[in-house]
């Protein structure tokens, strides 16, 4: 199932399936680690929300999380 980084509660996994959004807003979700097959926590959601990427916290608004498709883990 595919779904928006929004709709996951605190402590649940995800794995990036996608990022939508146009070329500026993709490649700043890229270079934060953003890609393809990233596996990501929520630590706390709301605006905004912060997510575990790759060793680190990161903070999206939502106009970025709307942005990233996840599959469950």
């Amino acid at each position: 199932m595919i779904s928006t980084l929004p709709a996951l509660e605190a402590g649940e996994l995800g794995t990036i399936a996608s990022i939508d959004g146009a070329g500026l807003t993709s490649k700043r979700l890229a270079d934060m680690g953003f890609v393809r097959g990233a596996h990501l926590t929520m630590i706390r959601p709301g605006e905004p929300c912060l997510v575990r990427l790759g060793g680190r916290c990161v903070g999206l608004g939502l106009g970025h999380q709307n942005n990233i498709q996840l599959e469950a883990d």
